[in-house]
């Protein structure tokens, strides 16, 4: 199937690790031309020299840190006619854990960073009326659960998504959203070595036998698995896809009707 990626030119952010990497990598294999933007230069670096990416340092969690990175993504690509939307994680925690400044940097990173990205972008893409927006949430926003307190801020994203998806589909621009499920990507990995740690148990095996039976699939999912679904999102065989969210979680999310 020819997904019709060929010199399309996409922007992806928290793209130096993880899903953003493995996105990156997707999109690439597919023809695109791609930057990523993170924080973390040195592992931006890697995700270059792996898959031929411009590379972005900004932080997105300032108005100018996101106004700097997206038009340098804009300059390096010539244009933008992809945002996929990753850059950002929120700690786990119930509301008595949660401090006032992890609550404003998660808002300000995973909620305004993609409200701010989504925005730069838009004036290019309603010009050339194309475009494909994609944001990566999580299931965590699914299912209210008092150990997650800060996926309340996610979840406003599924509102985002919808609002902005009827705003700009007469512009020809899609705009969706994908929850993944447990994905082994570092910060994944570095929770379950704390619980293996104390179980005395292998990463991989406690991953396998503790998370893992935990899903109907009866495993972690992996980053390239999660890119894959974002990749087909920015595609052109999405085209009329928009407004709604895609679960990927290994069947893990309860419920009658998915996000």
């Amino acid at each position: 199937m020819d997904l019709g990626l060929t010199g399309r030119r996409a922007i992806v952010t928290g793209g130096s690790r993880g899903i953003g990497a493995a996105t990156a990598a997707a999109l690439r294999a597919e023809g695109a031309e791609v930057a990523v933007i993170g924080r973390d230069r040195a592992a931006l670096d890697a995700v270059v020299a792996a898959h031929g990416v411009h590379p972005v340092v900004a932080d997105l969690a300032t108005a100018d840190g996101v106004a700097v990175g997206i038009d340098a993504c804009v300059a390096a690509l010539g244009g933008v006619d992809i945002l996929v939307n990753n850059a950002g994680a929120s700690p786990g925690g119930t509301l008595d854990d949660i401090t006032d400044d992890q609550w404003q940097e998660t808002f300000d990173l995973k909620f305004m960073g993609y409200v701010r990205c989504t925005r730069a972008v838009l004036p290019t893409m309603r010009a050339q009326r194309y475009g494909r927006i994609v944001h990566v949430g999580g299931t965590g926003l699914l299912r209210a659960q008092p150990g997650y307190a800060l996926a309340s801020l996610a979840a406003g994203l599924v509102h985002f998504t919808r609002a902005t998806a009827e705003l700009v589909g007469p512009d020809g621009i899609t705009v969706t959203m994908v929850h993944p499920g447990p994905t082994m990507t570092e910060r994944l990995r570095g929770m379950l070595a704390r619980g293996a740690e104390r179980a005395g148990a292998d990463v991989d095996d406690f991953a396998r036998e503790v998370v893992g039976t935990s899903l109907p699939l009866g495993r972690v999912g992996s980053p390239e698995e999660v890119a894959a679904m974002i990749t087909i999102l920015c595609s052109e065989q999405a085209a009329w896809v928009t407004g709604g969210g895609l679960t990927i979680d290994g069947g893990a999310a309860q419920g009658v009707v998915g996000g």
